[in-house]
């Protein structure tokens, strides 16, 4: 099969981490298709909008064309306004904006099939370039909140459109049924299918070495109770529920500490969270702040924790909890609907009522003082992600349905 990915993000160098996942998932596909190639649209930057905004800037240093890893990856521009016309943008803008490109890679290429990741980007106009090229589309929905109607409406138009749409999770689904306006047992199971991208297999790494040097680098001794969260540094990932769970935990057990992974302060709220931790006697001692950093190098940064915590508000499909489970620590999450789905009543995850910080914190003392209940809760984790999120199994599933789609659709 010859595919072309869609993913309204992918790293580039302004940009160098985000979009990873898109990348390790077109990575697994590759293993299994033909050829796969990349078509991930970017704004126009106008002649100095990169002196006044860091995000402007940073699209700046996308270019149109680039190979990276044997993988093709077309980078056409499209106009965006701030703040105004936001859906017309991602739908009509930038399928009008590389309609040509498309047609004349697919001269060389041939495609079988266009896949989009991103229905609330990429998706609202994949299924127009499919229909423009004579082949089935389909989407990955990875997480659905369009808070616009523009955007809702262009949303349910393309799950309507698109020849097949698979979901991240079961909450995923059903909002995507919400959208089309029907309840989920009426959606075609053969058309909408529910299936996690997955993750990775974890790297063979030098675990113990590691752990001692990352919690060297970090100020925490053998005996403190390193608390980890790796994500965007945003109010929607729960961030300031975590604080105040991770001082009412150290206020009972002073060896409870927590690093936040993943501040971008030019696109997030990394200002405001530092500000609130040095203003706090107790959070600037024990809470400290780490940059985003690369996919291999939060591996190794999983290595120091003793806890993962996860306090996200939603998600389509959590990846950075099921990394750490597959490291097999210990996660303390709030139970919002995608990671009771990944718990399944197995106890692989400590669930708390959602943005419960003083149930949240109660989990942290009482994980930070029973090592094997900890040990325990790591290993009934790692077995339910490795037989259920791996991404090379997963992605060979959503392959046998495309192929599937690519031969009723050529029939």
């Amino acid at each position: 099969m010859n595919l072309l990915v869609l993913p309204s993000q992918y790293p580039f160098p302004g940009y160098p981490f985000r979009g990873a996942f898109n990348e390790r998932s077109v990575a697994a596909l590759r293993n299994i298709c033909k050829s796969v190639e990349i078509l991930s649209p970017r704004p126009f930057v106008p002649p100095l909008f990169g002196l006044f905004s860091e995000k402007w800037k940073a699209y700046s240093t996308a270019i149109g064309y680039e190979q990276k890893n044997g993988i093709s990856i077309n980078r056409p521009i499209y106009p965006q306004i701030p703040k105004i016309g936001w859906a017309f943008c991602t739908d009509w803008a930038a399928y009008i904006c590389c309609r040509r490109l498309t047609k004349n890679i697919h001269r060389k290429k041939q495609f079988d099939l266009i896949l989009s990741f991103d229905v609330s980007g990429t998706g609202m106009m994949a299924w127009r370039v499919g229909r423009y090229l004579g082949i089935p589309s389909a989407g990955w929905v990875t997480g659905l909140s369009p808070s616009h109607s523009s955007f809702k409406k262009g949303i349910a138009r393309a799950l309507g459109q698109f020849d097949m749409v698979f979901y991240q999770s079961q909450e995923c689904f059903n909002e995507g049924a919400s959208l089309l306006g029907l309840s989920p047992s009426r959606l075609n199971n053969d058309r909408h299918i529910v299936l996690a991208r997955g993750i990775p297999p974890t790297p063979l790494l030098p675990r113990a070495e590691l752990r001692k040097q990352i919690r060297k680098q970090w100020g925490i001794t053998d005996e403190q109770i390193l608390v980890l969260n790796i994500g965007r540094v945003v109010r929607d990932k729960g961030v300031y529920e975590l604080l105040d769970a991770i001082a009412h935990a150290s206020a009972r057990d002073p060896r409870v500490r927590c690093v936040l992974l993943g501040a971008m302060p030019d696109f997030d709220e990394t200002a405001t969270v530092e500000k609130i931790i040095n203003n706090s006697e107790t959070l600037k001692h024990i809470v400290k702040v780490i940059p985003a950093c690369s996919p291999e190098k939060v591996w190794e940064f999983l290595c120091a924790a003793d806890i993962f915590a996860f306090t996200s508000h939603h998600d389509g499909m959590p990846n950075s909890l099921l990394e750490a489970m597959a490291m097999g620590i210990p996660a303390i999450a709030f139970a919002i609907p995608p990671v009771v789905e990944i718990e399944a009543e197995h106890g692989g995850i400590l669930l708390i009522p959602p943005f419960n910080a003083t149930l949240f914190s109660e989990a942290v003392l009482r994980l930070a003082g029973a090592p094997q209940e900890r040990t325990s809760i790591g290993e009934i984790g790692k077995t339910e992600v490795m037989n259920r999120f791996m991404m090379d199994k997963n992605m060979g599933e959503a392959h046998k349905h495309l192929t599937r789609l690519v031969g009723v659709s050529g029939a």
